[in-house]
């Protein structure tokens, strides 16, 4: 093994008497980024013991502007972490395992993560989304092993156009949606390590695609990402088979009405007692297909309109949505068709707007993950200084989060943090996206424990 300390030491020694070239240099960092990476490599005890990978929190006194840190190092990382880059877009830092520019002619829009989380070598395979505009986007897929590297343009869909969400379903196939209008299709591949096989899922809604949830029965959860955007769940008539299936939308019991407002950042959506409504044709005041156009029939139907719904995740017997205009994440519980809608952490509960706490406040929640112990992680969508806090387990059961607090700031001059994902292996590793940085540097972070 590496010894961290050493190598650091000469860095610094070298750096003080002004003896260190610069190849010399490149080379240090990229051991370390290559041994950071080994540290992670999937275990095959993982699959005997699949959720003992965990890892001790601390937490941030408060969040840091933009550009206060190097662009090849930008996260603002509490002590006992170490960032390391996977992969960037063009060759401008030194710690990266891979350089990859999935589109030479414009920025990759590196979005959203997943592994291979069943089958052989769990854990080897990164597959990465690129929210890149109209029939130039991209699946890529790099070899956490080897830094092979093959992207997927979706060639025989006639393209596809700004995909954003990406989920391993328990039957070992990925789902992947665009971002796209109205009319956002949503794709599942059969994976073979590098390779990928994709057929258009029309059954589970054409939306605007970003979040995307499988719960272990085969339900799929997606969100539509608009202000007055609604959340849906597919029940698949067979397990593992989405080819047919029942499309719900959720509708929320209350005379209380849902206000957004992009342009300002605020809004209100209701909470509690909730419904799933089936977006049939002929039946609930629905008359559009949802497969041409779900937002139309979940609208008919009236469901919930919810504040720009952005990502899911499971934890447990919940889901939780974020959404940016409200600054909420909502927990909906999953095993029951009349669920109560609770905000599980928000401006309304446990946390402080940004503009009123600038150094310590919560705007534009995106994206989410979880770990084995049941923490959410929570990713702000803003540009040059996005915020990723930790909401901890509800021990209480009332429907809102223990704590939440402040666990790490990109810095990325022009960039947001996407992508959050905490990768299926023991140690632990969490990946994420620095997308539409400024430089033009998209690039894909690793953050693992410090090596002790």
């Amino acid at each position: 093994m590496v010894d961290f300390s050493r190598i650091m030491l000469l860095i610094v020694s070298c750096l003080a008497y002004g003896t260190l070239r610069m190849n010399i240099l490149h080379s240090v960092i990229s051991v370390l980024t290559t041994s950071a990476l080994s540290l992670f490599m999937f275990s095959p005890a993982l699959a005997e013991n699949p959720t003992s990978n965990s890892w001790s929190l601390s937490s941030l006194s408060n969040s840091v502007q933009s550009s206060k840190l190097p662009p090849c190092a930008p996260l603002n990382l509490p002590h006992g972490f170490t960032q390391s880059i996977v992969v960037q877009e063009r060759p401008i830092c030194a710690n990266s395992m891979v350089t990859l520019d999935v589109l030479p002619s414009g920025s990759d829009q590196t979005d959203m993560n997943t592994m291979n989380e069943s089958g052989p070598a769990i854990g080897r395979y990164l597959y990465r989304t690129h929210e890149t505009g109209e029939g130039q986007a991209a699946i890529s897929i790099i070899d956490l092993k080897t830094g092979q590297t093959s992207i997927h343009e979706g060639r025989q869909f006639g393209g596809w156009s700004r995909l954003d969400g990406i989920e391993w379903t328990p039957w070992g196939t990925l789902l992947v949606g665009e971002e796209s209008g109205a009319f956002g299709r949503l794709f599942e591949c059969k994976v073979n390590g590098m390779e990928l096989s994709c057929v258009d899922r029309p059954q589970l809604g054409r939306m605007s695609h970003e979040g995307i949830a499988v719960t272990e029965e085969g339900n799929v959860f997606v969100v539509d990402e608009y202000d007055g955007g609604s959340i849906y769940k597919f029940v698949p008539d067979e397990y593992g088979r989405l080819a047919s299936g029942q499309l719900f939308a959720l509708q929320v019991l209350s005379d209380e009405v849902t206000v957004c407002s992009e342009r300002t950042g605020v809004g209100y959506t209701p909470t509690g007692q909730a419904q799933w409504i089936p977006l049939i044709p002929g039946r609930d005041g629905v008359v559009t297909d949802p497969t041409y156009d779900a937002r139309s029939a979940a609208s008919e139907a009236q469901a919930t309109d919810f504040c720009r719904p952005e990502d899911l995740e499971i934890i447990g017997d919940n889901v939780y949505v974020s959404t940016t205009t409200t600054n909420t994440v909502f927990q909906i519980p999953i095993n029951t068709d009349s669920p109560v809608i609770t905000e599980y952490a928000g401006i309304n509960t446990n946390m402080s707007p940004e503009d009123v706490e600038p150094d310590y406040g919560l705007r534009n929640p995106d994206n989410l993950a979880s770990d084995h112990s049941g923490n959410l992680y929570i990713v702000e969508d803003n540009d040059g200084r996005s915020d990723i806090w930790i909401a901890s387990p509800d021990h209480n059961r009332d429907g809102v989060a223990d704590s939440v607090f402040l666990f790490a700031t990109l810095t990325t001059y022009g960039a947001e943090a996407t992508g959050i994902y905490i990768a299926p292996v023991d140690p632990p590793g969490m990946f994420l996206n620095v997308q539409h940085a400024y430089d033009g540097n998209d690039m894909t972070l690793l953050i693992i424990p410090s090596p002790k």
